[in-house]
């Protein structure tokens, strides 16, 4: 694990869940206004023990500038390599992934929340005469327009239920997977990337499949694991000890 040196510094208003309009928000104080974001605490945990926290800025996000921050030991996980996502016949993506969550799915429950360093505002028109269930796969990315800004991946497989003639507009605050990259924004915009087939990644979805991801302990230990493998250094035991260890909110 990398060395703690650094909290995080929030890019946008809109990652504060509690409508806030501070800019460059620390994550000390993000965790205060944040629902169920005991984060804070745990921060103060891996940084006591001389570990840095997953899915935070341990080496400052968006260092590299200019999209270099893909590159190198992460230009595998620019666009990471696997499946596409196939939609149920009758079911397209509306309008465009953003980061902008308060047009679309303000006051919405996320999906999955593994971390707050991304926001995606996904939106799925169904244009069957019956209700459809779509499958959002454990390994699914979401990835940055802005080659600067961190991709996103899922943890979880989610069904999602979109009503006959309708839009429905779903929440995810995905897991990281550029240590280097920059937060997101209201302003990012997304595509929907492939369902990742690494076999280290495949490795953190089933450690994952043992755990509720709700911003807690352990999606601070399995972000921790995918920065780990995006940068190049691979999980250890200690990440998995640390699973094991963190309880579920």
């Amino acid at each position: 694990m990398k060395p703690f040196s650094n909290l995080p510094v929030v890019r946008d208003a809109a990652l504060n869940p509690a409508g806030g309009a501070a800019t460059n928000l620390p994550m000390t104080l993000l965790a205060k206004t944040s629902p169920r974001l005991h984060l804070l605490a745990v921060t103060a945990a891996l940084a006591a023990a001389g570990c840095s926290p997953s899915n935070s800025a341990s080496s400052g996000p968006g260092t590299a500038a200019g999209g270099t921050c893909k590159a190198g030991t992460e230009a595998a996980f620019a666009n990471p390599a696997g499946t596409p996502l196939a939609l149920p016949a009758g079911v397209t993506i509306e309008g465009e992934l953003t980061g902008d969550v308060d047009v679309s799915c303000k006051g919405k429950t996320y999906v999955e929340y593994g971390s707050d360093l991304i926001l995606v505002c996904v939106g799925l028109k169904n244009s069957t005469t019956a209700e459809v269930e779509v499958t959002m796969p454990a390994g699914l990315s979401f990835i940055a327009k802005n080659p600067a800004t961190q991709n996103g991946i899922i943890l979880h497989s989610h069904v999602l239920k979109v009503p006959a003639g309708a839009v429905a507009h779903f929440y995810f605050r995905p897991f990281s997977l550029n240590r280097a990259c920059a937060p997101g924004g209201t302003d990012d915009r997304y595509t929907m990337g492939n369902v990742v087939t690494d076999p280290r990644i495949a490795e953190v979805i089933s450690l994952a499949s043992t755990k509720v991801i709700n911003g807690d302990d352990g999606a601070y230990v399995l972000g921790q694991m995918l920065w780990d493998i995006t940068d190049g250094d691979g999980i250890t035991d200690e990440h998995r000890t640390q699973l094991k260890q963190a309880k579920d909110l």
